[in-house]
This record gives structure tokens, C-alpha cells and sequence, in this order.
């Protein structure tokens, strides 16, 4: 397993449709890339990309970045888009909290949080995706009418991220503690992940929260 994932390492940043913080002029970089020069729709946390992949799958005119801190995670996702011929979706090796050095200003019109980790322990509450530090760099990021999805099946980061958002004067466009308990209840741009998929199994109940600044 360690081999593989070292392997993995190794190649992704050689593929074309990866991106790293190492890359010289990463901004250009990113934009030279994307055919179309519409703005930016990013899922933080992208794991394996099943997310940016199949958004950029629905909306062909749009342009889609999973990022996420593994590389080794981005791997098979990247190879995937390769496959699938997606040229509109590209990945990014890196954290969070680098977001508004590699993006501009009012250039993203969509961010997806699905299932970040809840960093259950209160000194490590600032960590949280959904805290006021990210929340003022994703404000910045957006455009005015920009859109953040955050996904969760844990109920402590729920009730956490919807005080924070509330408290930081975000409307919230819709928020339920069971997303799926009503075949009505849906927004138009869903993906269930494998993983979220194995936790509905579970009998967990998928928490969704959409807001804007």
C-alpha cells in the first residue's frame, strides 16, 4: 500500500491536469489550462475527485477545480478526467487556507465542502473548513451572487456551521438535518459520492447547509 502510494506521488504531478503550490505561476498556469475563461467552481476536500468529476460531466461550460492536500488522493481522479477527455476540470494539490494566493478576487462562482473533517477536538475548531477564517477567505474569492454547499453526516459540525454562518451574516438558502428523507428535497447540482452513499447504508443522515454572503 505504501509503495503504491508513493507511486501515485511520483506521477501525479506529472499529469497535465494537475496543479501544485511548487508550480512556478501557478495562476497562469491554472488559467492556460482551462480552455474557456468563465469563472471557477472549486470542491474543497476532493478526495478522489467523484465530485468535480461528475459536475463537470452535468455542466460542460463550466469550469471545475477538486483540490485537495493529498496528491495521492487526486491520483486516480486525474487519470479518470484524462480518460473521460473532461478538459474542464483540473486538480490542485494544496490547503485551503492557500486559496487567495493562488485565485483572484471575485473569481469563483461556486464552492462545494462535502464531508470535511469535523476536527471534533475545540482546540482545533479554527481548522474546521467552515470556520470564520475560511469563511472570510471564501468571501473574498466569490463573486456577489457565489454559492457555498457544505455537506456533513456529523451533527456536531452542523450545528456548528450553522451558527458560525449565521453569525457571520450569511444568508442561508437552504439547510436540512436529513437530506434525503424527502425525494423532494433536492438541489440541482447533487452528486453522492460513493463514501456518501456508504454512509446512507449506515443509516447516517447526510446534513446540508447552502448559503451565500
Amino acid at each position: 500500500m505504501a509503495r503504491t502510494k508513493l507511486k501515485r506521488l511520483s506521477r501525479v504531478k506529472d499529469l497535465p491536469n494537475v496543479f501544485s503550490l511548487m508550480d512556478a505561476d501557478i495562476q497562469n498556469a491554472i488559467l492556460k489550462y482551462f480552455k474557456s475563461k468563465k469563472l471557477f467552481t472549486i470542491e474543497i476536500g476532493c478526495g478522489h475527485g467523484d465530485y468535480s468529476i461528475e459536475l463537470a460531466q452535468k455542466f460542460p461550460g463550466r469550469n471545475f477545480i477538486g483540490m485537495d492536500v493529498k496528491g495521492s488522493r487526486i491520483f486516480n481522479g486525474a487519470l479518470k478526467a484524462i480518460d473521460q477527455n473532461l478538459g474542464n476540470v483540473a486538480f490542485l494539490i494544496a490547503k485551503a487556507e492557500k486559496l487567495d494566493e493562488i485565485f483572484q478576487a471575485k473569481s469563483v462562482e461556486e464552492i462545494y465542502i462535502p464531508f470535511p473533517d469535523p476536527h471534533v477536538r475545540r482546540a482545533n475548531q479554527n481548522r474546521r473548513l467552515i470556520s470564520p477564517t475560511f469563511l472570510m477567505i471564501y468571501k473574498e474569492l466569490l463573486i456577489d451572487s457565489g454559492i457555498i454547499h457544505f455537506k456533513t453526516d456529523n451533527i456536531g459540525l452542523f450545528d456548528y456551521a450553522f451558527k458560525t454562518i449565521k453569525n457571520f451574516d450569511c444568508e442561508i438558502l437552504y439547510s436540512t438535518e436529513h437530506l434525503y428523507e424527502n425525494d423532494e428535497i433536492k438541489f440541482s447540482s447533487n452528486v453522492i459520492t460513493l463514501f456518501e452513499k456508504h454512509y446512507i447504508k449506515l443509516g447516517r443522515r447526510i446534513k446540508y447547509i447552502c448559503f451565500k454572503f
